[in-house]
C-alpha cells in the first residue's frame, strides 16, 4: 500500500494584499537599517508583489529580524494605521484619521493635518522615506515637535509663534530619511503648501505683478 506523498505536504495559503505590504514595509525597515541594499530591495519587493502564496512571502525575509511592524489594517473607508509606497508619494490631507506610520522609497511623505479633527490629546507619527522628502503640515497654534534623523538632507521646524489653540492635540513626529529633508512646518487655513504658490497668491492679493522667472542658461 503506498501513501500519498502530497497529504504530508503543508497547505498552500494564498497571500492577501494586506500581506504584500507587511512584506515590503519589512523590506523597507530593513533598508533603512542597513541590511540590504537597494537593488535587493527592488528585487524583493518586485518578488513579494508578485507572490501567490504566504510561502513565498515569508521566504523573502527570512533572513531578516522578526519584529516586524502589524500588518494593514483596512476597515471600510477607514484610513490604515500603515501606509506604504514604492516608487511613488503619500500625501494625505487629514480629517479624522491619519496614518500612525508611513514609509515610501523614492518618494516623499506629507501629512497636511491642517484640518485635522480627534478628541486624542497627543497623536504620534512615525514616518520614513528613503531618497524622498517628509512634510508634515500643522494649523497655526498647535503644537508639535520634530525627532529623528537624516542622512544627505536638512532638518526644520519653522512653526508660526502664536498661541496655542485650545482643545488641539500634540502632534510627535519621528521621522527619518536617507537623501531628503525633513521638515515640520505651520500654515494658516487655506494657505497653500506650496511656496511658489504661496507666494503667487500673495502677489495676486496686493495686484503686484508675478515675479519674472530667470532665463534659461544660454547654450555654449
Amino acid at each position: 500500500m503506498t501513501s500519498d506523498a502530497s497529504s504530508d505536504r503543508p497547505p498552500v495559503v494564498r497571500a492577501s494584499d494586506a500581506d504584500r505590504e507587511a512584506t515590503v514595509t519589512r523590506l523597507q525597515t530593513a533598508v533603512g537599517e542597513g541590511r540590504i541594499d537597494l537593488h535587493e530591495f527592488g528585487e524583493r519587493a518586485g518578488a513579494a508583489y508578485a507572490a501567490v502564496s504566504t510561502a513565498e512571502l515569508d521566504a523573502l525575509v527570512a533572513d531578516l529580524p522578526a519584529d516586524a511592524p502589524p500588518p494593514v489594517e483596512i476597515v471600510g473607508t477607514r484610513m490604515p494605521e500603515t501606509m506604504t509606497s514604492v516608487f511613488g508619494d503619500i500625501r494625505v490631507e487629514g480629517t479624522a484619521y491619519v496614518p500612525r506610520q508611513a514609509s515610501t522609497v523614492f518618494g516623499d511623505v506629507r501629512l497636511d493635518l491642517r484640518n485635522l479633527r480627534t478628541d486624542a490629546d497627543r497623536i504620534e507619527l512615525v514616518l520614513g522615506t528613503v531618497f524622498g522628502d517628509v512634510d508634515v503640515i500643522v494649523a497655526e497654534g498647535v503644537d508639535a515637535e520634530l525627532s529623528g534623523w537624516t542622512v544627505f538632507g536638512d532638518k526644520k521646524t519653522q512653526l508660526a509663534p502664536v498661541p496655542r489653540l485650545a482643545g488641539t492635540p500634540r502632534v510627535v513626529v519621528r521621522a527619518r530619511t536617507l537623501f531628503g529633508d525633513l521638515r515640520l512646518r505651520s500654515l494658516a487655513p487655506g494657505e497653500s503648501a506650496s511656496r511658489w504658490r504661496a507666494v503667487m497668491e500673495r502677489l495676486a492679493q496686493r495686484h503686484l505683478p508675478p515675479p519674472t522667472p530667470p532665463p534659461p542658461p544660454s547654450l555654449p
